[in-house]
Formats: structure tokens, C-alpha cells, sequence
């Protein structure tokens, strides 16, 4: 089945170039053998200087990445981000799709171990509704008080500790037997995810920043929509998924780190 991974930027080169370097390379993009697919999301408004735009372009065009521009019709930034999002999908072809924020990491030939599981599942159970998430780490230093890990191990890729970030992954995985972790294993390893609040209640699930799904389960379930009564988009897909009977686990050797920042720290 094709793979597809999509990202958003719009204002920072050098994350961007950091994050798709990370994503070929490190985390195994270039190793799938399967038809793949790399796409930037470039969101584009009036304070963002023309040049800005076209070094990100002439970026993808020399990295053979298909990208979008999404023209940003106002300022409010979360509605911004959920359309981003949906685009991403939108432009997407058939197969599984997988997406991230270009402020994030993912470990040693993640994307191999994702791809490899979700196939196995396909060939051995073909009528399980699944959804594979990466096991997520974020800055503490920006997220101190999230649900899942919190490290750190750098804001940037200029200054990534990847040494320490794998030698903690070994560390939280030496027990791990499984290939992939439901929420009652996760808790019992890790301690993690805590429960969050959804619009079914407080619900424990491995929710975390990125997570496979298919086209087809896009077109059914979504668009991810902004917030409705104070539970945003992400969390509302996975209650659609779980009220349709989807089983939701972590993928024991995909791991991504939440540097927590986007762009924000740059001035545009």
C-alpha cells in the first residue's frame, strides 16, 4: 500500500530542512521500498515576505517534495492549522497517511517500523479497524504538564541530543515485548498516556502527535474539525474511530519528540 507523510511550514527553511532531512534519512523514509510520497503544506499570508514562500518552494522542487499552498483567508491561527491539516489529507492518493509537525523528531527507521506493523496487521487480520500512533515525548521545558513523556532533549535541530534521545528510548522499551502497545500495556511499561478529556468523557487512550490512518478512513471520519465544546479536532477523530470500534495502539520502535515550537520562534 502507497505510504504518504505530510507536514506544514510556512515561514522557517531551516526547520523545515532539519525535519525532512530527519524524515528521509534518519527515520527511514528513503528505506520504504513501497510507492511513497512526501508533501509540504506551505501556508502563505500577507505577513509572510514573497522570498520567504519561494526559498520553501525551491526547497521542495530540489528535494522532489510535492507541496501545496494554502492561502490563509484570516488570522485566527487554530482554524488556520485544522484546515492546514485537512489539506494535507485531502491532497493525499490512496493508502496509509501519516503525518507531523515539522518541529518534530522520530527515531532510528520509525517509519519502517510503522509501515511493516500496519502491514502485518492488513495480511494477518484484514478486517481490523486500527490506528497506529507514534509513542510521543515532548519538551518539558515547553510542556511540562503533558500526558506523555516530557524530556529534554533539545528545541531545535541545531542542537537535538540524539545520543540521549535514544538512549532513553532503549531505556523505556527494554521491557517491551510487544510490537505494538494497547493502552492498558502502555500503562503498564510506562505509566503513560494519562487520560484525557474527550466528548465521550475522560477516556485512556495512546492518543499522541502523529498517527496513521488511511485515506479512505479520512474521507469517512473527517474532516478533523477546530474545537467543539472545548475538545479539540485531533482528540474528536479518535472518538469517531473509537465509537466505530477501532483499536488504537503504540508502535513500540516509532517514537517522535515534540520540540513544542513550530515556527514561533521565528518572527513572521
Amino acid at each position: 500500500m502507497k505510504f504518504t507523510y505530510y507536514t506544514i511550514i510556512g515561514k522557517d527553511l531551516n526547520l523545515l530542512k532539519g525535519h525532512i532531512n530527519n524524515i528521509k534519512e534518519y527515520a527511514g523514509f528513503n528505506k520504504l521500498t513501497c510507492e511513497k510520497e512526501l508533501i509540504v503544506i506551505i501556508y502563505k499570508n500577507s505577513n509572510i515576505p514573497d522570498n520567504i514562500t519561494n526559498s520553501i518552494i525551491e526547497y521542495c522542487n530540489s528535494e522532489s517534495i510535492t507541496y501545496h499552498i494554502y492561502n490563509e483567508p484570516h488570522n485566527i491561527f487554530i482554524e488556520n492549522l485544522y484546515r492546514c491539516w485537512n489539506l494535507g489529507y485531502e491532497v493525499s492518493t490512496d493508502g496509509y497517511v501519516f503525518r507531523g509537525g515539522s518541529d518534530q523528531v522520530f527515531s532510528k527507521d520509525s517509519f519502517v517500523h510503522l509501515y511493516n506493523e500496519a502491514e502485518n496487521i492488513r495480511k494477518n487480520q484484514p478486517n481490523k479497524k486500527f490506528i497506529l500512533q507514534a509513542n510521543t515525548i515532548e519538551n518539558v521545558e515547553r510542556s511540562p504538564q503533558s500526558r506523555h513523556f516530557v524530556k529534554s532533549f533539545g528545541d531545535s535541530f541545531e542542537n537535538f541530543k540524539y545520543d540521549e534521545f535514544e538512549t532513553f528510548i532503549t531505556e523505556i522499551n527494554q521491557n517491551v515485548i510487544e510490537e505494538i502497545i494497547d493502552i492498558d500495556q502502555s500503562l503498564k511499561y510506562w505509566g503513560k498516556p494519562s487520560s484525557l478529556w474527550t466528548s465521550l468523557g475522560p477516556v485512556n487512550r495512546v492518543d499522541g502527535c502523529s498517527w496513521l490512518m488511511t485515506k479512505e478512513e479520512f474521507n469517512k471520519y473527517g474532516p478533523i474539525p477546530v474545537i467543539i465544546n472545548n475538545v479539540t479536532g485531533d482528540v474528536l477523530i479518535h472518538d469517531k474511530l473509537q465509537i466505530d470500534g477501532y483499536d488504537e495502539y503504540i508502535v513500540k520502535n516509532c517514537i517522535t519528540y515534540h520540540f513544542v515550537r513550530g515556527e514561533s520562534m521565528n518572527q513572521y
